[in-house]
C-alpha cells in the first residue's frame, strides 16, 4: 500500500471515528487530493502537504 493510501485511509477513519456523514468524509478526501503536489520528489512531503488541519 502507497504511503498515498495509507494517508486517504487514516482520513477517512478519522473522520468516521467523529462522526462525519459521507458527503463530509468526500470533502475531507477531495480536498486531500487537491492538495497534494506531486512534482515535489519526496513521498514526505507529499504527505505533509496532504494533510489539512480541518480540527
Amino acid at each position: 500500500m502507497s504511503d498515498l493510501e495509507k494517508l486517504v485511509r487514516r482520513r477517512m477513519q478519522e473522520e468516521c471515528a467523529k462522526g462525519a456523514s459521507a458527503e463530509e468524509i468526500a470533502k475531507v478526501v477531495r480536498d486531500l487530493f487537491n492538495s497534494i503536489d506531486l512534482s515535489g520528489s519526496s513521498p514526505d512531503a507529499v504527505a505533509v502537504r496532504a494533510t489539512p488541519n480541518y480540527e
